[in-house]
């Protein structure tokens, strides 16, 4: 891993971050799980996504002034927005494909959405070095008991069927934390169960269409970049089962904490700052503006 540098007069001393994109919404009617949020990462012996190498310095002097974004969760249906921190960009986790007719497509992404399971449409692709791409839905001989939708692609690895691809995990905050993964997608009463979300990413629902036990989608974490779960839906099938946001995305930045506070963070942004060990941590939560070092 090459650091960031910070130039605080002629001593220099190491930034860390971790930036990941909103996921994407989970899908509805036969719907697939949300692709995880793009995710790049600076931290020693960790990973980007890929998972690929963490990434190359940057260096900074002191007083820069430096842009900060943090994306939304997608919602239903919706890809997730990018974050960003020092022209480094990850992109929004794509959207989880669904049934309903016109908007059939898996979005593409940091990871992509998985595919519905009506129609044999492609799921989607994630972007190199950033995340993976979604799981291919199956419709099944006794439709709508028998079917599953793709799970949501993580910043580790693809999907499989179903259930979710798997997001990284980061030390950055203290300890280890697992984010960007996709969300499940949803599946009939005959499946036995609805797709299983990883690393903050929602699972997926489960049709009671022709009886048996049935589960809500579950909602992804906030500030994950997990994917939304796939819904089923709508009433005409045995109820609704609605499918679920991506979770917001994260800018989270480490530096040692004999250095000084940030000199300044601009009001549009939202943010934790905390001490870890012999760090100083900044999280940054929601919003979009600019912090001088």
């Amino acid at each position: 891993m090459l650091p960031i540098w910070i130039l605080d007069g002629n001593d220099p001393f190491r930034l860390d971050y971790v930036i990941i994109a909103g996921g994407g919404g989970g899908g509805e009617l036969a719907g697939a799980g949300g692709g995880g949020g793009g995710y790049f990462a600076s931290m020693p012996g960790e990973q980007s996504g890929g998972p690929s190498a963490s990434l190359s310095q940057i260096v900074f002097f002191g007083g820069e002034s430096v842009s900060i974004t943090v994306g939304a969760g997608g919602g239903v249906n919706a890809n997730g927005s990018n974050s960003s921190f020092a022209g480094l960009t990850t992109t929004g986790g794509g959207k989880g494909g669904n049934g309903t007719s016109g908007t059939k497509t898996a979005g593409d992404g940091g990871s992509g959405g998985g595919s519905q399971a009506i129609g044999g449409v492609a799921p989607g692709v994630g972007t190199t070095n950033q995340g993976n791409d979604g799981g291919t839905g199956l419709q099944g001989s006794n439709f709508p008991a028998t079917y599953y939708a793709g799970g949501g692609g993580g910043a580790s690895a693809d999907a499989v069927l179903l259930d979710a691809g798997y997001g990284l995990s980061s030390s950055i905050t203290g300890s280890s934390v697992g984010r960007a993964g996709g969300g499940g997608g949803s599946a009939g009463t005959g499946m036995g169960r609805g797709g299983t979300g990883r690393d903050g990413g929602g699972d997926g629902s489960r049709n009671n269409a022709q009886g048996g036990a049935s589960s809500q989608a579950t909602a992804a974490t906030i500030n994950s970049g997990g994917g939304g779960g796939g819904g089923y839906g709508p009433s005409a099938w045995g109820g609704s089962f609605p499918a679920t946001s991506g979770g917001s995305g994260v800018v989270i930045l480490r530096y040692p904490s004999y250095r000084r506070d940030l000199s300044s963070i601009g009001p549009g942004l939202i943010y934790n700052k905390f001490q870890s060990g012999d760090y100083t941590v900044y999280e940054f939560t929601a919003g979009s503006d600019t912090i001088t070092f």
